[in-house]
């Protein structure tokens, strides 16, 4: 089951390779990324535990197959720091693209030079518990080349990742919130997971130093690290597709929480006023609701507010007095006194509503004016904050007493 495993990130990168196909025929950076995608995933179907061991079978040296992977790595990594020069992002100066070709291509042929130096690359596979390794030859100069060539490989690993990291990193600080700045976030986070991975490429040099051989694949924390790094990269490269949803799922949570919230303030409205109410829906038809959570948001803070509009025959003119003698007694922070005073007023309304006391006319209180902020999600933010006044505050409980006793 491991070894199948092994294939995920493999075929995750050659999706997302696929993925970039029809847009890399028209752009370079996109195209930079498509060859990265292609590249990596290729060595990492290569350097998998099961196609090692396949090609093991068929007498393919183990050393030919650990080249050929890591010479892809390396192609794969190559194309990250260009496209971050071809998209504009911000980077060294000092480093142009033809100055990052010449290092690229004078560590590849380096890596190539030093491992078939060693003869590694012409020995057959050398059973081992972990499945085939790469031996070196029986002198101190077949794996010495060997130790280089992983050297060489985890130096130019890292100055490729880190090449692209910076300046994605910095384009990412100076975003406003969505799905560019998460993609970018998620990109640089493959990134710092893919320099762990390539750090992980100096137990190569140890083992080639200390017992002279060193796994022709992948072992399992470099599929660990691997992975990881092409998960968040691949989540990266697809936030357009994603980020949307999620956040429409966000937002259509913030808005159940909120229609929740409003319930307590509108069923004593609606007891009180029912004429108000478009329908009675259960809480499980929120979600069924035509236009979906927002648009029951969006009913709810106008049958609360309709439901205002209903009572003001029934604003005792009392209130600012009874609302003045609850905050003396139960006084509140500053900026929750509005609050409070609204939902105290409601309370009261509500009360001489139902025993029936319609204030004169031209002597009811003014009541609250309904013009909240702007947004939908603004007012019912604010409703809900009056909601949780109207059913836990202390001096709204006192100024509903005042108005329940009022004329006895």
């Amino acid at each position: 089951m491991a070894e199948e495993l092994a294939y995920v990130p493999a075929a995750a990168s050659l999706s997302l390779g696929w993925y970039e196909l029809r847009p890399a025929r028209r752009g370079t950076a996109v195209g930079c990324l498509y060859g990265f995608w292609l590249c990596m995933g290729a060595a990492m179907a290569l350097l998998a535990p099961g196609t090692v061991a396949a090609l093991r079978a068929l007498s393919v040296p183990a050393g030919c197959v650990h080249l050929l992977g890591r010479e892809l790595e390396m192609a794969a990594l190559s194309f990250l720091p260009l496209a971050a020069m071809r998209l504009g992002l911000p980077r060294w100066r000092a480093v142009s693209e033809w100055s990052h070709a010449f290092v690229g291509v004078t560590a590849g042929t380096l890596c190539a030079v030093l491992f078939l130096a060693a003869s590694a690359g012409g020995r057959p596979p050398a059973a081992t518990a972990g499945g085939a390794a790469v031996v070196a030859g029986g002198g101190r100069a077949d794996w010495a080349a060997l130790a280089a060539f992983d050297t060489v490989f985890t130096l130019y690993s890292l100055w490729c990742l880190v090449l692209f990291a910076l300046p994605v990193h910095r384009c990412a600080r100076g975003l406003r919130p969505g799905a560019l700045r998460t993609g970018l976030r998620l990109v640089a986070a493959g990134t710092a997971v893919g320099a762990l991975w390539a750090v992980w490429g100096v137990s190569g040099i140890v083992n080639m130093a200390v017992v002279h051989r060193q796994g022709a694949g992948m072992d399992p924390v470099a599929m660990a690290l691997a992975s990881g790094c092409l998960l968040l990269a691949a989540l990266g490269a697809t936030a357009a597709l994603w980020h949307p949803l999620v956040a429409g799922g966000r937002h259509r949570l913030r808005a159940w929480r909120a229609h929740r919230a409003l319930e307590p303030l509108w069923a004593a409205l609606h007891a009180v006023v029912p004429e108000t109410a478009l329908s009675v829906p259960g809480p499980r038809a929120v979600a069924l609701a035509p236009g979906g959570a927002r648009f029951a948001l969006y009913r709810r803070v106008i049958e609360i507010r309709d439901g205002y509009l209903a009572l003001r025959p029934y604003w005792p003119a009392q209130t600012p007095s009874w609302t003045a003698a609850a905050l003396a007694r139960f006084p509140v922070d500053p900026g929750r006194r509005p609050v409070v005073e609204e939902a105290a007023a409601v309370a009261a309304a509500l009360e001489a509503a139902r025993a029936g006391r319609r204030c004169a006319p031209g002597r009811a209180a003014p009541g609250p004016t309904g013009e909240g902020p702007g947004t939908v999600e603004e007012e019912a933010a604010w409703l809900v904050a009056v909601a949780e006044a109207f059913t836990g505050d202390r001096a709204v409980a006192y100024t509903r007493r005042l108005a329940r006793h009022a004329e006895g």
